[in-house]
């Protein structure tokens, strides 16, 4: 019994390290990198202030989130507050990853520790088993947070591609929920377009600055 349950942790841990640092982690870096420029873009070009939000993560949501409101207040005239939704779902997540990494850490050296020193005893096992509970008990409601946050992310996502690319909004959405690799390069090609969006203000005499959509709610965004 002893031997089954140390084997099992020589997989998990191999299948951990094989998963932190491989092609994921590259796919990661990749897709953050082009959807931050495509938003610092779009965000930029619209008038949105601190588009270097874009860059900095858990803070890109409130970008993003003022994209979606940005698009609602100015082609449907409706008030909404997505950005404050993601950033208090993206803050509550984080916060829980970080407990959850915390918990899988100290699992981790536990079980390195039985495997370096190649015997295990009963209260070894009742620790790491203690252990996963409690790591079942985060990632619970973790998962239930995370699809709330996905669900007004995705919405969020749609009034952007919309405003960029109305003619293909549905079909990119689809593919970025079902291939999330795919979303970075959708925002990213799209990042110039403007097609959802009303024709910009005419700029006034005394103004020389450039033409710019009304701002929803502008002290905020």
């Amino acid at each position: 019994m002893r031997m089954i349950f140390q084997d099992y942790l020589e997989s998990g841990l191999w299948l951990i390290l094989r998963s932190l640092f491989g092609m994921p982690m590259l796919l990661s870096i990749a897709g953050y990198v082009l959807t931050a420029l495509a938003l610092y873009t779009i965000a930029r070009r619209r008038g949105l202030r601190n588009p270097w939000l874009a860059w900095i993560p858990v803070a890109d949501c409130w970008l993003l989130g003022s994209l979606s409101d940005q698009y609602r207040y100015v082609v449907k005239g409706e008030h909404k507050s997505k950005r404050k939704i993601l950033l208090f779902f993206r803050i509550l997540i984080t916060i829980m990853w970080v407990s959850l990494i915390g918990l899988l850490v100290n699992l981790c050296f536990h079980a390195v520790d039985s495997v370096v020193w190649g015997s295990i005893n009963d209260d070894q096992i009742f620790q790491i088993l203690h252990q996963a509970m409690n790591l079942l008990v985060v990632c619970l409601p973790l998962i239930g947070i995370s699809i709330a946050y996905a669900v007004f992310r995705y919405m969020a996502l749609y009034d952007i591609y919309k405003s960029l690319d109305p003619a293909n909004c549905v079909l990119f959405l689809v593919l970025s929920i079902l291939f999330g690799v795919t979303e970075p390069f959708f925002l990213f090609f799209s990042r110039e377009k403007d097609g959802g969006m009303p024709p910009r203000k005419q700029p006034v005499q005394e103004a020389p600055s450039s033409n710019s959509w009304v701002d929803v709610q502008e002290d905020e965004l």
